[in-house]
């Protein structure tokens, strides 16, 4: 497959094999074009929303996307994470002495600055320019603080399409009746009246719903089960470490072992398997992956919907 320069650099950017974007282009053209189609015909920006829990590709689909977007289509492109608008450690320090220490963890809803995310959106959709230029908040992993704002991008000129990725992108509150038991040691332990659990549904209850409702376009990378996503974090993090060590980073990094993986990811199981219980039937595509990511099946939920409703 040809590729072009901006393609080139995408494939460096994620060391990828070349054959990625073979693959991709088969699996993720049709969703691409809808996309464009989509656009041309609101004459907005667009909001294309990307759900995939922890080590999916979901931030790989979005800059890929984002790169066919702007060299094949000429559309000005910009794209987010959720992560990106995680509180700073001293906010989620403050959550944690006042509500739950578990918040002190970043990841679950109620612990992302919402108000910036809502604000940075509508900003975009409302049209930057050159005499009013949007920032593009930035979170570092590496320091568990967002990057000084000196360092976020600036965009200048209006936008076409906005890729937005997140691991609970999407994702419902649970019932109340459902919140009762633990679902692992993490929350048997460490929450074992419920307050963390709680408060992260009704914060998805409250904060996230209404953030949600700005995506006009959803696509999910789905898992087989949670049990992927602990393999799938700890190679994420083994590639972050090998791509720490080809950079000149001069501050010390430090990288999770596997069981330091494994307890991570238990902030997020009951999350994720909500995500992959409840969130394909209202997505636009949907990816179903087998253990080593692979595609095995796409489907059209809202597509397959909305033709049984006119029949």
């Amino acid at each position: 497959m040809k590729t072009m320069p901006m393609l080139d650099q995408f494939i460096q950017r994620h060391q990828l094999d070349a054959d990625y974007l073979t693959h991709a282009s088969e699996y993720f053209s049709s969703a691409l074009l809808s996309i464009v189609s989509h656009q041309k015909q609101e004459k907005k920006t667009f909001i294309v929303g990307i759900n995939g829990c922890q080590g999916s590709g979901k931030s790989t689909l979005a800059d890929y996307l984002g790169t066919r977007l702007s060299s094949e289509f000429d559309l000005n492109v910009a794209v987010l994470s959720l992560d990106d608008f995680y509180y700073s450690n001293k906010q989620r320090n403050e959550l944690a002495n006042q509500i739950h220490p578990l918040l002190r963890t970043r990841g679950v809803p109620g612990t992302h600055d919402m108000n910036l995310a809502k604000a940075t959106l509508d900003k975009l959709c409302a049209g930057a320019t050159a005499d009013s230029p949007v920032l593009l908040p930035r979170f570092n992993k590496f320091a568990d603080n967002p990057y000084p704002e000196s360092e976020w991008p600036i965009v200048d000129r209006p936008i076409d399409v906005i890729i937005l990725e997140g691991w609970c992108l999407g994702v419902q509150p649970q019932l109340m009746k459902d919140l009762i038991y633990p679902i692992n040691k993490l929350e048997a332990t460490k929450d074992k009246y419920g307050i963390w659990r709680s408060y992260v549904n009704q914060q998805l209850k409250q904060n996230y719903q209404g953030f949600y409702q700005r995506i006009d376009h959803w696509l999910m990378l789905k898992a087989p089960s949670f049990d992927s996503v602990q393999a799938w974090r700890f190679e994420q993090e083994n590639k972050r470490q090998a791509l720490q060590q080809n950079t000149d980073h001069k501050q010390q990094e430090t990288f999770m072992t596997s069981a330091e993986v494994r307890n991570f990811t238990a902030y997020f199981q009951r999350i994720t398997e909500q995500c992959l219980a409840t969130l394909p039937n209202q997505c636009d595509w949907v990816y179903e992956l087998d253990n080593k990511r692979n595609i095995v099946n796409t489907t059209q939920p809202t597509l397959t919907t909305s033709a049984t409703t006119v029949d």
